[in-house]
């Protein structure tokens, strides 16, 4: 069993190979630059495969009732020397089906990214739901596996697990929307509009699928982000950390320390630059700017506590599909929430499937490096150069080295996402 203090050890080991690879650099923002102009700039080990959408998309069949207005498509992740990943257009009917269906049985989870302000994201996880459970049901119908079922669960990025119970009685249909809105305290702990995930809770309601917690609750956060890992005592650790031998594995992996580099060292610089980083979560004052080691470690508590109640709930519920609705943040290649979950769900085989809903060039780059103007200018033709995977280095091989340029350098790819799904009108 991994100690407290290994977890600590092992995430301070993190940290420094993600600060030596940018002092090796110059800037960070000459890092982030030269990333995002080139897939042959190597210096950081990282190299970004960029993608246009077409312009001119197509419709989904509106005689289909179970259509929606929006197009998807499968990314397909490149490896070789050509680093050359590709979007292929599918059906949105194709799409509901692979997110419907689990391999084997075994049960499985769809991460549904989504931005929190975004109206267009909420009506397409609805719809996904709506569609999901109808065609699950179908299948169960249908199907000729005894293991066949239409279990299916909604996990909550936007709903802390202390009131688990509260989604319980709503789904009960024992309190009203606005009591469901009072009782998880959502004006204090999420701030983004109510009204747009209320037409999701309420479907979930009509179609009496669970509602489950995910978010760790914002007193045990602010208590990392004040004094780190350390803040929590063992048995809230545990909540949130039921296997903390995968949880430092994880931290110890190649691809992990790119993925820090290129999503989580931009975000914390940005909030840095915003002057945001005075106040915990729950708004306890600090004295001087929240350190990068307690920002990472918030944030990774965040993602193994979300990805470990999804686990836990198809765990509980054999051949069931819980689909999570979690920012787009949190899904992008795969070191947040997904890859947690493969690697809790890899001895049972669950799925784990990842949609990004209208993505945009801000979604696809570290933070900082896309003025809003561009990325608006860009969403108004369809999102253009999107970054679709992350090349990470083979062990062994240093970062910023003449060796690390070579093709036959490269340790792997971390896609975008499985899939990207935009929203026609």
């Amino acid at each position: 069993m991994v100690s407290l203090n290994t977890l600590c050890i092992i995430i301070t080991l993190t940290l420094a190979a993600s600060c030596s690879l940018v002092s090796a650099l110059s800037t960070r923002r000459e890092v982030l630059g030269s990333a995002v102009r080139s897939v042959t700039a190597a210096g950081s080990g990282v190299l970004v495969s960029s993608v246009s959408l077409p312009s001119s998309l197509p419709i989904a069949n509106a005689d289909d009732d179970t259509s929606s207005a929006f197009s998807s498509y499968q990314i397909n992740p490149d490896a070789s020397s050509k680093l050359d990943p590709k979007l292929t257009s599918i059906d949105p009917n194709k799409l509901t089906q692979i997110l419907s269906k689990t391999s084997g049985n075994q049960g499985g989870a769809v991460w549904l990214g989504e931005h929190h302000n975004s109206v267009k994201d909420h009506k397409l996880q609805a719809q996904f739901i709506q569609n999901i459970y109808q065609h699950r049901k179908q299948q169960q119908k249908f199907g000729s596996s005894s293991k066949s079922n239409n279990k299916m669960a909604v996990g909550l990025e936007m709903i802390q697990v202390q009131f688990q119970p509260v989604l319980d009685r709503y789904i009960a249909k024992q309190i009203s929307d606005e009591e469901l809105k009072e009782q998880v305290q959502w004006e204090k702990r999420w701030f983004w509009s109510y009204d747009g995930y209320l037409p999701i809770f309420q479907k979930c309601r009509e179609l009496n699928i669970p509602l489950i917690a995910l978010n760790v609750d914002s007193e045990d956060l602010g208590l990392v982000e004040a004094n780190g890992l350390p803040g929590l005592s063992r048995d809230k650790l545990q909540k949130y950390v039921p296997d903390p031998n995968g949880f430092a594995q994880f931290a110890r992996n190649r691809y992990y320390k790119t993925y820090v580099d290129y999503v989580i060292s931009p975000s914390y610089e940005l909030h840095k630059e915003m002057g945001i980083l005075r106040t915990t979560i729950t708004g306890q004052l600090l004295e001087e700017d929240m350190s990068f080691a307690r920002f990472f470690s918030g944030r990774i508590l965040w993602d193994e506590s979300m990805a470990s109640n999804a686990y836990r709930w198809v765990v509980d519920n054999p051949g069931g599909l819980i689909c999570c609705l979690v920012g787009a943040d949190h899904v992008k290649f795969t070191g947040g929430i997904t890859g947690r979950f493969q690697r809790m769900a890899k001895e049972q085989q669950l799925d784990c499937t990842s949609v990004i809903l209208n993505p945009t060039l801000i979604d696809t780059r570290p933070s900082g490096s896309v003025s809003m103007l561009s990325n608006v200018a860009a969403s108004a033709s369809g999102p253009n150069d999107l970054t679709l995977q992350l090349r990470y280095l083979k062990e062994g091989v240093a970062v910023g080295s003449e060796e690390s340029r070579l093709p036959e350098s490269t340790g792997g790819v971390l896609a975008l996402a499985d899939y990207l799904v935009l929203s026609d009108v």
